[in-house]
């Protein structure tokens, strides 16, 4: 069974997508020193972005972005 084409991203997603172009080189050192390696650390940002991505559909209104990129990516893992 086809799933059919992907829906188009929301306004918040669309503004998500450009500051993770914009922000994702900070992000990424930050989580590899958080982490202790390059490979995981990008692993993280993966993770981070996804998060987020799922989370703008749960909130209602948009929370500051470069804040919360940064914390969902500081959050432990399981």
């Amino acid at each position: 069974m086809s799933a059919g084409a992907p829906s188009p991203p929301t306004a918040r997603q669309a503004l998500l997508l450009a500051l993770a172009e914009e922000l994702r080189p900070e992000l990424y050192r930050y989580c590899a020193r958080l982490m202790g390696s390059v490979i995981e650390g990008e692993d993280v940002v993966q993770d981070t972005f996804a998060r987020a991505f799922v989370a703008l559909d749960e909130s209602e209104e948009t929370p500051p972005l470069r804040a919360g990129l940064f914390r969902i990516a500081h959050k432990p893992r399981a």
